[in-house]
């Protein structure tokens, strides 16, 4: 059986990571054009979502995940 404070610590880190990796992609958008993109507002968007992946949703998921097992007890 495995732990759920390391299931919880797994997905914080992938969602870093993939946020991490969708910011450069983003960046990569905005600033080079690639993919045929050639509006500026399209990597914008996508490095803004890969920032909120990466800063916001992992620190709801730990305030969440805190007041649960506090609760909890």
């Amino acid at each position: 059986m495995t732990d759920p404070a390391q299931n919880r610590w797994m997905l914080l880190n992938v969602l870093r990571v993939g946020g991490i990796i969708t910011m450069a992609v983003g960046l990569l958008i905005w600033k080079k054009n690639i993919g045929g993109y050639q509006d500026e507002l399209v990597g914008k968007v996508i490095f803004l979502a890969g920032l909120f992946e990466t800063l916001v949703i992992p620190a709801l998921l730990r305030r969440a995940w805190r007041s649960k097992d506090v609760g909890g007890k």
